[in-house]
């Protein structure tokens, strides 16, 4: 039996001042696999990234299928209600909220009449960390962990915004032998939900 690709991209093209970042590139992922986007720097990984993403715009005849479905134009606000989520390198949290105001900040920008709830906060950090095994108070200052915990915040952000494929750029550069080989154990736990 075939599993349907999560993605699959064919052609895609980006030129940037007349410079070629990608030429002809395809890229396909299954639910729950987990792939290295390996290379050296300028060699367009986050170019490929940031058109999955929806940041930039491929060229003409490009091919894009999420879940088996045409993607005629993907944008920041589809990829995002797709379950397409990245954790940059800088992790793109904030020091002085909470971790669990980091993790369910979305329900702080969508509470009802722009009120904040902060038991749906911080019941949605509770539930994306136990979904990950793990345990952070979620009541401290982020500035308080230390990056590993950190880079397990970013991922239970993502997994609040419904993630179905995750994008890790550079996980590990900061992180200690053990720590690694937890993130690794996280990345597994994730792949065997179907995340990809």
């Amino acid at each position: 039996m075939s599993v349907e690709p999560l993605l699959s991209l064919k052609n895609i093209k980006v030129t940037f001042g007349g410079v070629r970042a990608l030429k002809g590139v395809s890229f396909e992922v299954n639910p729950g696999e987990v792939h290295c986007l390996a290379g050296e720097n300028g060699c367009g990984k986050s170019t490929l990234i940031k058109v999955i993403t929806g940041v930039y715009k491929p060229q003409d005849g490009a091919e894009f299928y999420f879940d088996g479905n045409p993607i005629s134009a993907m944008t920041p606000t589809l990829a995002q209600s797709l379950g397409i989520q990245v954790i940059w390198q800088d992790l793109a949290l904030f020091g002085e909220m909470s971790v669990a105001e980091n993790i369910g900040f979305q329900y702080a920008v969508n509470g009802k009449y722009g009120l904040v709830d902060k038991r749906a906060i911080e019941d949605a950090a509770e539930k994306a960390l136990a979904r990950l095994g793990v345990s952070i108070d979620i009541h401290l200052p982020l500035k308080e962990l230390p990056i590993a915990q950190r880079q397990i915040v970013a991922i239970a952000r993502a997994l609040v915004g419904e993630a179905r494929l995750v994008f890790m750029d550079e996980p590990t550069a900061s992180l200690t032998q053990s720590e690694t080989d937890y993130l690794i154990d996280i990345v597994r736990n994730l792949s065997a939900s179907g995340v990809a």
